[in-house]
């Protein structure tokens, strides 16, 4: 069923579109899991294929357990995996902004990078709505007028997801 689901979004706003090559941002929680193996079982049906990019904000415990669990996904999968570790507190508190807003920084030009190494033409992220709110918010508080605050998850989501790098 949400194989279904995603299938039928992901054609409805033309996500993935046949010899798409995607970065896939994958940290290791549920979400992003989630979307891996979604992405491994709709490849071949889509005819796309999709690299991982892992990044270890080097914060929680967890963080290296989760960098090796990702790792290992992948090498079972047979899929490339691209793994940086980045000091975001350090980084977060050298630039005066939030540790959420370095770490959020910090994930995408890696994405971005790999985007280019790897001649990909879109970068994946599992987002919840959780992560919209977050967004709206962050939007409101640098200013943003109302149009651009809500942070629409179809518009968002087709202009990150769809450059050409």
């Amino acid at each position: 069923m949400l194989e279904e689901k995603v299938l039928q979004t992901i054609c409805k706003y033309h996500l993935i579109e046949k010899n798409d090559h995607i970065v896939l941002g994958v940290s290791g929680g549920p979400d992003s899991t989630c979307l891996f193996h979604l992405f491994l079982h709709l490849q071949k049906q889509l005819k796309f294929t999709f690299v991982v990019c892992h990044i270890n904000h080097g914060i929680r415990k967890e963080a290296f357990e989760e960098e090796e669990y990702v790792k290992n996904l992948c090498k079972n999968k047979q899929i490339p995996c691209y793994v940086k570790k980045e000091k975001v507190l350090e980084r977060a508190k050298k630039e005066k902004i939030g540790t959420e807003e370095m770490g959020r920084y910090v994930r995408y030009a890696f994405f971005t990078e790999i985007a280019k190494k790897e001649h990909a033409n879109k970068i994946a992220t599992a987002h919840t709505k959780n992560d919209l709110v977050e967004t709206t918010i962050m939007n409101i508080l640098r200013g943003s007028g109302l149009s651009r605050a809500k942070g629409d998850r179809t518009h968002s989501r087709k202009k990150i997801h769809s450059s050409t790098y």
